[in-house]
C-alpha cells in the first residue's frame, strides 16, 4: 500500500516509475541500500527475511550463543517522513540534480480536492459534508 492514495494522471504514474527506476538503478549502483533490507527491493520480500532470520536463530541456537531481536514498528512511517530531509539526502547522493528536483515538486506544496455531486472540497470543507450530499 502506496501513499499518498491519490488519481494521478496516467503521465504522471509513467513520470513516477521512469523516476523511481532511475532513484533505485543510482541507490544500487552507489551501494547505498543496505543488504539486510528486503522491503521494496525487487526479489527480496518479508517472508525472506524471516526466513534468514530464522536461520540466524536457529544457528545462534545450535552454537549455544545467546540471540536476541529488536521490532521496531514503523506502521504509518510515510505520513511523519521529514521531507526536506528525504530530498537533502536523495542530493546528498549525489543523484542527478534534475532528479532531485522532480522529486521534490512531487513532495511539495501539494494540493488535493475532491468534487463529489458538484460540491468542490476546500480545506475548511469537513468529510462530513460529502456524506450528507452523496
Amino acid at each position: 500500500n502506496y501513499r499518498p492514495i491519490s488519481l494521478l494522471s496516467s503521465l504522471s504514474k509513467l513520470l513516477e516509475r521512469v523516476i523511481l527506476a532511475r532513484i533505485n538503478h543510482h541507490l544500487e549502483m552507489e551501494k547505498l541500500i543496505p543488504h539486510e533490507q528486503f522491503g521494496f527491493k525487487p526479489g527480496h520480500s518479508t517472508v525472506h527475511q524471516l526466513a534468514r532470520i530464522s536461520e540466524m536463530v536457529k544457528r545462534g541456537f545450535l552454537t549455544g550463543k545467546s540471540t536476541g531481536m529488536i521490532l521496531l514498528d514503523v506502521e504509518k512511517a510515510y505520513d511523519s517522513v521529514w521531507q526536506d530531509a528525504v530530498v537533502y539526502k536523495l542530493f546528498r547522493s549525489n543523484l542527478q540534480p534534475f532528479l532531485v528536483k522532480i522529486v521534490e515538486s512531487f513532495l511539495t506544496n501539494r494540493s488535493f480536492t475532491v468534487t463529489v455531486n458538484g460540491v468542490r472540497s476546500s480545506v475548511t470543507t469537513s468529510p462530513s459534508a460529502y456524506r450528507k450530499v452523496a
